[in-house]
């Protein structure tokens, strides 16, 4: 397996992120890595379906990444005790001692858990792993484009990959097609994008959208909705 080794940037909210430079592209928004991902996925994704029937989640995560919204979701599951099954994919995974240098772990409302974030970065890839007892981890290294994975099996999808201009063919039609497949009916699909392109490709293949407010610094963002058959 091959690991990258992205620049550590600073975040406005004190949180870090990277920066690669290769494709000229940071992680997370310069207002704040975590609170973005807070807003994004945990609050926009996660509280959105058990708010509304859900009473477990099964999450798919289009961009592993710095494993920072991994890390959130965790403490979320055990703060709350909701069984969380978790599978993400990473094309480019990141190199593991430069993770374990980022400081979420140091910030205080993660404190409490701070070893899995550890537990989640030392995880085997392409193996089910029990990181906490309401949370169970499958780190996939793979090509969302290519990869086979199980259908109409989760009720939140994390799209959180490179934006348009780095990562073009992730927006298309045919991979959102592909997301509203793993989904099951009443699940939905969070994003920090909210390009007019990228929602017409998600009405395409189904989705309902709506375009919701958006984390600190960015007016919107989007939340894809599989209805009911």
């Amino acid at each position: 397996m091959k690991f990258i080794n992205p620049e550590i940037v600073p975040t406005a909210d004190g949180s870090e992120s990277l920066y690669l430079k290769e494709l000229d592209e940071h992680y997370h928004s310069h207002h704040g890595a975590l609170q973005e991902s807070v807003h994004v996925y945990i609050k926009s994704g996660v509280e959105y379906v058990l708010a509304n029937g859900f009473t477990d989640l099964k999450i798919f995560e289009l961009g592993l990444g710095t494993c920072l919204n991994a890390f959130l979701t965790v403490a979320y599951a055990e703060q709350y005790k909701v069984d969380t099954t978790y599978y993400s994919i990473e094309k480019y995974p990141v190199e593991p001692s430069a993770l374990k240098r980022m400081n979420y772990k140091q910030k205080p409302e993660l404190k409490p858990v701070a070893s899995l974030y550890d537990a989640i970065v030392d995880a085997e890839w392409d193996k089910e792993v029990s990181v906490s007892p309401n949370f169970s981890l499958f780190k996939c290294y793979g090509d969302f484009l290519t990869f086979q994975a199980p259908m109409a099996v989760f009720n939140v999808l994390y799209f959180d990959a490179f934006g348009f201009r780095a990562q073009s063919e992730m927006w298309s039609q045919e991979v959102f097609q592909k997301c509203f497949d793993l989904l099951v009916p009443g699940g939905v699909l969070v994003t920090y994008a909210s390009k007019g392109l990228a929602r017409r490709a998600m009405e395409a293949v189904g989705f309902k959208v709506e375009r919701i407010k958006g984390a600190p610094g960015k007016r919107e963002m989007m939340r894809a909705i599989k209805l009911e058959s």
